[in-house]
């Protein structure tokens, strides 16, 4: 076992039959003598360097959780515990509790349910790839809200949710068939299709709720035509007047969440047969749904964008950017990258205080070695700012 000497120094110790000790073995043991050497002052030392060596990796936390309010904990007024992505074995076995269960399943032609991939049920399906989830999203808030209050995302379908019992206005946002293959010149459809729904849930009661998508995505349903030109209300407007556009008066009111952004972008109003073949985009009639929007679906609506929307190119641009930020900085790598960081800065920074205390010096070193370290971290802060305002 290596005997601690000074700040980052050991003797050579125990090698056991020839073979030295394996560094992590080693790295563990430097923090059991510098206990051992200098008793409470050592622990002391320890716990003290920890709190400013881990600040990365607390700061890293509070960027990617606590900073960022959801959309769906501000529109119920409580905490609501969210399961998306599930497996059918996993819904069937899911049990309410004392409050509401509220479990949304996503439905294609046939009444087949989008499963996610890992699902065994899509082994027993005859067309095994012709239901799955893709880009699809749930999103969730009271009924009869203003609408000012945000639809929250609740994730992926199938979507579990545990609830107070009350009164529910469900969405579902899906792709537009051949969203992304539009022509270039082509901007008269929009990228995103929405499918509303509405529940009432009772507590210690399970309550499913299947929502049929007509249009599914990736060619694989009818896509709605743009109509409402200005000559004709049958014929689809020309590529020199899309059929929808973002405003850009005003700056985007963006609120970051834990999913991405909340705001309201205006949407062509799609209006649906019986059969789902001659729905249509009106172009003359137009939403704004106020609810959180994801870093793929902001990229769509930027692509899909006349060449001369120019100001909100940027603006969305900028919110897709600060997103990919932010999807950096979620990553296990980063967490690894601080955890190991704050142990390795946490045993200096033990052996850098205890060293006066070693010579016999003063303390005061020790002090301005913990406001270097202590401003040390506020710059890395600060940093963290600049990449994600």
């Amino acid at each position: 076992m290596g005997n601690v000497i000074g700040p980052g120094q050991f003797s050579s110790g125990d090698h056991r039959g020839g073979r030295g000790v394996s560094p992590l073995r080693a790295f563990v043991d430097s923090f059991v003598n510098i206990v051992r050497q200098y008793g409470v002052k050592g622990l002391a030392a320890l716990v003290i360097a920890a709190l400013f060596a881990f600040a990365p990796l607390t700061l890293l936390y509070w960027f990617n959780e606590v900073r960022l309010a959801t959309a769906v904990t501000l529109s119920t007024g409580q905490r609501a515990v969210v399961k998306p992505a599930r497996f059918q074995e996993e819904q069937e076995e899911e049990e309410p509790g004392e409050t509401a269960l509220l479990q949304v399943v996503c439905e294609i032609d046939g009444g087949r349910p989008l499963l996610v991939d890992e699902d065994s049920r899509r082994e027993q399906g005859f067309m095994v790839d012709s239901y799955f989830v893709r880009r699809e999203r749930v999103y969730l808030r009271p009924a009869g809200m203003e609408p000012e209050v945000p639809y929250g995302l609740l994730g992926k379908p199938p979507v579990s949710v545990w609830l107070p019992a009350g009164d529910y206005e469900l969405l579902v946002v899906y792709e537009t068939p051949g969203g992304e293959a539009i022509d270039e010149s082509d901007h008269r459809g929009f990228p995103w299709m929405t499918e509303f729904a509405e529940y009432s849930l009772e507590n210690q009661q399970k309550t499913v709720c299947r929502i049929p998508l007509p249009h599914y995505g990736w060619n694989e349903g009818p896509r709605p035509a743009a109509v409402g030109d200005e000559t004709s209300t049958d014929a689809p407007p020309p590529a020199s007047q899309p059929g929808w556009t973002v405003a850009t008066d005003q700056p985007l009111n963006a609120i970051p969440t834990p999913g991405g952004y909340v705001l309201a972008l205006d949407e062509p109003v799609v209006h649906h047969d019986a059969e789902h073949h001659g729905c249509t985009f009106d172009r003359r009639q137009r939403r704004s749904i106020l609810r959180e929007w994801t870093r793929d679906q902001l990229a769509a609506v930027r692509n899909g964008l006349p060449d001369d929307a120019m100001e909100a190119r940027t603006q969305l641009t900028s919110l897709i950017d600060a997103l990919e930020w932010r999807e950096f900085f979620e990553g296990w790598y980063c967490y690894a990258a601080a955890g190991i960081a704050g142990l390795v800065f946490t045993r200096w920074g033990a052996l850098a205080i205890l060293e006066p205390w070693r010579r016999g010096e003063s303390f005061g070193e020790s002090v301005a070695l913990m406001i270097k370290i202590f401003l040390a971290s506020a710059a890395i802060w600060f940093i963290f700012r600049v990449l994600t305002d």
